[in-house]
């Protein structure tokens, strides 16, 4: 789970910083283990209830023992993803396939946009990842506009 959830960051990060809008749309926290996007964590973690808990459930078995599992004959739809979206999250899968845990934490752990905050949680606003990657002012206006475009379409598509 702690990969899986560390890669999907990682690849929401690069999707950020490269093509200046985010793979998911999901929201990013800081937790004790380092950041995550959040509702994907609360879909593993079964903390989501309705239809969006009744489609994961058919593609992934309950989480045990902190592993997630594709149902047996199941298939992940991966069609709504373009190609580079599906490059950026195996890239960033790859980037911690072998690691162990503790690496994978440390690595997270390194980020600038990462804040330890104990037991609980910080949100991390994406704007923030700009800052510390150099982003001017003027740039990171822009793209949090073109963010705002990009989730205001996405709500308008999903309202059909």
């Amino acid at each position: 789970m702690l990969k899986l959830i560390k890669a999907i960051y990682l690849a929401e990060r690069a999707a950020l910083l490269e093509w200046h809008r985010p793979i998911t749309g999901d929201c990013f926290y800081s937790l004790e283990h380092g950041p995550i996007v959040s509702r994907i964590y609360d879909l593993i973690r079964g903390r989501i209830l309705g239809p969006e808990m009744e489609a994961w459930g058919k593609v992934f078995n309950p989480r045990h023992n902190d592993i997630v599992s594709i149902r047996p004959g199941t298939h992940v739809d991966t069609g709504p993803l373009s190609k580079r979206e599906k490059d950026a999250l195996l890239a960033a899968f790859e980037r911690v396939k072998d690691l162990t845990i503790g690496q994978v934490i440390d690595l997270v752990h390194k980020l600038p946009e990462w804040k330890d905050p104990g037991q609980s949680s910080l949100p991390i606003n994406p704007k923030t990842i700009f800052y510390h990657e150099n982003f001017g002012e003027d740039a990171v206006t822009k793209i949090e506009e073109e963010l705002k475009t990009f989730q205001s379409a996405k709500i308008a598509l999903q309202a059909k």
